[in-house]
């Protein structure tokens, strides 16, 4: 049986790539996310901040949303 492969892998996205698509770092959206409790509220609500608040296409808003949850521990890196 094949080993899984992560869906979209937003880990190999550098923080230069997502500064230059997004006008911030990981480590700004991290910051961002943490202050409007994403932990808490769940994806749906991240992307939706991020799109609504911070302007980003929604393409770029599920990848920062999927990057944060998986380096907080809230998502699998298959799913």
């Amino acid at each position: 049986m094949a080993t899984p492969k992560p869906k979209d892998d937003v880990r190999r996205i550098t923080d230069s790539e997502v500064l230059s698509a997004t006008g911030k770092d990981w480590e700004g959206w991290f910051a961002a996310l943490d202050e409007v409790g994403v932990e808490e509220k769940g994806h749906t609500h991240a992307v939706r901040f991020l799109v609504e608040h911070q302007g980003l296409e929604e393409k770029w808003a599920e990848k920062v949303a999927r990057r944060y949850e998986e380096d907080r521990g809230l998502r699998s890196l298959m799913a």
